[in-house]
């Protein structure tokens, strides 16, 4: 397979648990600096070994082109080069992925998170073409993610294993909440320079027992430590503190999981005066109904998470 010769100069998808930022956005949906800086300064205090913005929690797909390079100038700034920045990137038109990989590279970015195209149905020679030909020409490389909720494609565990071996291709963030398929991979790809992280907070521990690195996860905005804390105790074979942590953590993910992700998260961020609980419009705010159910949850799961 064709590759290019660019490779990284330091690990990019790291053991332990990497944030996958919302975006704090004002009521018009503009980027907030400022909440932003807040947001990734949380995180990092929480253990995060790498920040992962314009994903699915990060509304990428919702924002504009222009808006995105904004938000990961901000994200980079505020981490000041102390962890890598996995930046998502929406596929679309496969011809104008290359210009903004290039801007993302420019912005300080260390791969990009790249879920396949979610309009057409795709066999499996479709995704073997598209991300090769964008790992051949992108400036900066890639990471798989399978999200199939959203997507309505999933990429097979044939597909990823030829995948893996390119270069530029890093690794997969799986969200399909398939602990057989995540092991599937993980075992079909043992043999390359290719990681591979769950994007299910809830699966985290049992995704570390079949060979994940870790997690780029949601719950890491809100609660870092908890999922860093699941990490440190397995590698340490402290098994029982971490099944009480992962135990702890599917409360708090199944409390904020509550409408369209990322309305519960955003929502609880909120209510832990780090940032508004906005959505990047046409979305909106979660019911208040359902932010009042959030709080409840939270106040007898974390109580002290919550502003005053």
């Amino acid at each position: 397979m064709p590759a290019s010769s660019t490779t990284p100069a330091a690990p990019v998808l790291c053991a332990g648990v990497t944030v996958a930022l919302a975006t704090p956005v004002d009521r018009k949906g503009r980027p907030d600096p400022a909440g932003i800086g807040r947001l990734v300064e949380r995180a990092l205090a929480g253990g995060v070994v790498g920040i992962s913005p314009l994903g699915s929690t990060g509304e990428g797909a919702r924002l504009a082109a222009a808006q995105r390079l904004d938000v990961l100038t901000a994200v980079v700034a505020a981490a000041s080069g102390r962890v890598p920045v996995i930046a998502g990137l929406p596929l679309t038109a496969i011809a104008d992925a290359p210009h903004e990989l290039e801007r993302y590279a420019e912005a300080g970015a260390a791969a990009a998170l790249v879920a396949p195209p979610s309009y057409y149905p795709a066999d499996e020679a479709t995704l073997i073409r598209t991300f090769t030909t964008l790992a051949d020409v992108s400036a900066i490389p890639l990471v798989l993610y399978n999200i199939p909720v959203f997507t309505k494609v999933s990429l097979p565990a044939g597909v990823v294993a030829e995948l893996a071996q390119h270069d530029q291709i890093l690794g997969i963030k799986d969200s399909s909440r398939d602990l057989e398929y995540l092991a599937s991979i993980a075992y079909n790809t043992a043999d390359f320079s290719f990681d591979v992280v769950t994007g299910s907070d809830t699966l985290l521990l049992a995704s570390l027992g079949v060979g994940a690195l870790g997690a780029i996860a949601a719950s890491a905005n809100l609660v870092p430590d908890i999922g860093s804390g699941i990490c440190s105790a397995a590698t340490a074979g402290e098994v029982d503190k971490a099944a009480s942590l992962q135990r702890h953590l599917f409360a708090i993910v199944t409390a904020c999981r509550r409408g369209i992700a990322p309305a519960g998260w955003k929502a609880s961020l909120e209510l832990a005066g780090v940032c508004s609980a906005n959505l990047v419009p046409p979305a909106g705010r979660l019911a208040r109904a359902e932010q009042d159910a959030i709080r409840a949850d939270l106040e007898s799961l974390e109580p002290e998470l919550l502003a005053r």
